[in-house]
């Protein structure tokens, strides 16, 4: 019994000096490992069980560095790593695996790229069960630290192997900062699911040509096969158009790693970090060519009558103010009436002015008519050759003013409610499945309007490259911006070398150039067409063709029976007063003159001469008559002047028309 205390007492300051050399190795890796990662901020958690004074002595060790000391309390562990300062290190003493496993997934998604030393004593088959599974829970920077009396200093740290491969292998501070910076240069063939569906220019899907285009998707595949990993396309049920409810429904299912398209960022899924700053637009289109009926309108219009007016005001102003210098009369009135004679159908007479005022005004009128005529000609020729349009859409209150649909897929709704789409455009927005908008977006129809990111503008205006007057354009205002980014599982480890690949082709211009190849690639195999230019597209004539002449032609053939009815009317007028129209070929012995010309003779004139007392021969008194004035008249030259006149105003008012 003496010899076993005598043993036992021996053996107490051997073991006590494990415990010290184990606990000095620890701080030792700690210091070591925390100066290597260059880590801002120091997590060290705890079971209750565990003696406090080990938080002095790690605190004295990393007293450089920020700790913040945790103890059996989870929930303040978690709530400290949701805005976690990167790097930061995690030291986990003397936990249970299973206790273990809890804490990491109740972690953020950000704690992924956080580093974790785990300190316990395992045999190697639960350390490598462990190393496993936090790899397929997302973990790969963990380092663990055997506190076995048993082991050495040297075979106190292990990690796991380059993945996919799964196996145990021991460490040291150096090796492991190498290590988890090569985690995935080789992944040796490792299958990677990605969702696919069509959305140029970010995924062109044609797998029966064994095409996965789009700049998104190649730069994806590049990615993976840089790395050595395996690409394998999980094709969504609608995959020609776009789909993206369905991949993130195989993302919940596992069934695939990642989508192949760029996201709007949102809380639900995991995201690859963005580098581009994508704004959101709605194409609208381009004003409408005004109707043909207003061409025939538009000299009704109340400005053109105004301008008229003015002019009219003005010349007989100016006119009558020449006149009243020169003469002393005021003649207003006069001057107003052969403006007006001047305008329908006679020439401008400048009688009553003198001198050489006559030719200045004359020369002044003539050269401002010949030149306010040939900029009339000059704009008349150019809406006739480029048509008239109706006022652009600038703003949502004209855009919903037009009563224009807005469609919308049932993704893209969830997706603008999260942006805050303005109130007033929720009236005209509309929710259809995506082929019908791919439908009627691949011919860009007017009668809708659309969603397009600013990358799709570029493929658009690629499309109407051609057009003379493009269809559609965006309506100059951005209704939301985002940070794309690729959507995947939680778990995936790939995510922050993704990211890294991401920062790299937008810093060097490879996005850009990948987008404008996949623009011409999208209309080359035929997903998209070419919109042709109008000069040498043909339509069919619509009714709004023949509208036009059909409303002149009318107009004009109304206005020949109104002259029709006119001309009846006089002569009627004649019959009616027993006046005969004799031809030149008729004879007659009795020429009585017509009461409706003798009405015209003033009766206080002496020149009134009667029908009796005029000494005409009666050869001629079948073709003469008497004028206003008395002078005999030939009636022939009568009928002449009269038609003519009927002529004359009956093209005035087709003039006019």
């Amino acid at each position: 019994m003496a010899r076993l205390i005598v043993l036992f007492s021996l053996l107490i300051p051997v073991v006590q000096l494990l415990i010290d050399s184990n606990f000095s190795q620890l701080t030792l890796s700690i210091e070591s490992l925390s100066r290597g990662l260059e880590s801002k901020t120091n997590i060290i958690y705890t079971e209750d069980k565990q003696p406090l004074d080990i938080y002095a002595q790690i605190s004295q060790t990393l007293k450089h560095n920020p700790s913040i000391l945790l103890s059996h309390n989870v929930t303040q562990l978690i709530s400290s790593t949701i805005n976690p300062t990167k790097p930061l290190l995690m030291i986990l003493l003397q936990l249970d695996p299973n206790k273990t496993l809890q804490i990491f997934e109740l972690f953020p998604v950000e704690m992924q790229r956080a580093d974790f030393l785990i300190v316990g004593s395992a045999n190697a088959a639960n350390w490598l069960n462990l190393l496993s599974t936090l790899w397929q829970l997302g973990y790969p920077n963990v380092l663990i630290f055997n506190s076995s009396q048993s082991t050495t200093a040297n075979d106190q740290l292990f990690t796991s192997d380059s993945f996919p491969n799964q196996r145990l292998q021991s460490s040291s501070i150096d090796h492991y900062l190498w290590a988890r910076r090569h985690w995935f240069d080789n992944l040796r063939g490792w299958k990677v699911r990605v969702g696919l569906y069509n959305n140029p220019p970010r995924t062109l899907v044609f797998p029966e040509h064994d095409l996965y285009g789009g700049y998104a998707l190649l730069m994806l595949k590049e990615f993976l096969c840089h790395r050595n990993a395996k690409f394998v396309p999980k094709l969504t049920t609608n995959f020609t158009v776009y789909s993206p409810t369905d991949c993130l429904q195989m993302l919940r299912s596992n069934h695939c790693d990642l989508c192949g398209d760029l996201f709007a960022y949102n809380t639900n899924y995991s995201f690859t970090d963005s580098y581009m700053y994508l704004y959101a637009n709605i194409l609208i289109p381009n004003a409408k060519p005004k109707s043909k009926n207003f061409y025939i309108s538009a000299p009704m219009q109340l400005k053109t009558w105004l301008l008229v007016i003015i002019y009219v005001l003005l010349i007989s102003g100016f006119i009558s103010f020449i006149v009243w210098l020169q003469r002393g009369r005021f003649e207003f009135g006069k001057q107003l009436l052969q403006i007006l004679s001047s305008l329908i159908s006679g020439s401008l007479q400048l009688s009553e002015i003198q001198g050489r005022i006559h030719y200045i005004l004359f020369i002044v009128i003539a050269l401002g008519g010949l030149i306010c005529s040939t900029y009339y000609l000059a704009f008349l020729k150019t809406i006739l050759s480029t048509g008239l349009y109706e006022p652009q859409i600038n703003s949502f209150e004209e855009l919903v003013r037009q009563n224009i649909s807005f469609i919308v897929g049932d993704y893209d709704k969830t997706v603008l409610k999260s942006y805050d789409f303005p109130d007033i455009l929720w009236n005209i927005t509309r929710v259809v499945p995506y082929d019908f908008i791919t439908k009627h977006r691949r011919v860009f129809d007017p009668n809708y309007a659309y969603l397009a990111h600013s990358d799709r503008l570029l493929l658009f205006s690629f499309q109407q490259q051609y057009m003379m007057k493009p269809r559609m354009r965006p309506l100059p205002i951005d209704i939301m911006h985002s940070l794309p980014g690729f959507p995947m599982r939680r778990e995936w480890l790939l995510k922050f070398k993704l990211s890294e690949a991401l920062l790299n082709c937008f810093n060097s211009g490879l996005m850009q150039k990948l987008a404008a190849d996949t623009n011409r690639q999208t209309i080359h195999i035929g997903y998209l067409s070419l919109m042709p230019s109008e000069r040498y597209e043909t339509q069919p004539l619509a009714l709004d063709y023949f509208a036009m002449p059909l409303k002149i032609l009318c107009s004009g053939l109304g206005l020949a029976f109104i002259c029709f009815l006119y001309a009846g009317d006089t002569l009627f007028m004649l019959a009616a007063c027993g006046c005969d129209w004799v031809t030149p070929t008729q004879k007659a012995t009795k020429y009585p003159i017509c009461p409706l010309e003798l009405s015209h003779l003033s009766s206080d004139r002496e020149s009134i001469v009667m029908a009796s007392d005029l000494s005409l021969s009666k050869d001629l008194w079948p073709y003469t008559t008497i004028g206003d004035r008395g002078e005999i008249r030939s009636k022939s030259d009568k009928r002449r002047q009269r038609t003519q006149g009927e002529t004359a105003t009956a093209a005035t008012f087709m003039l006019i028309s």
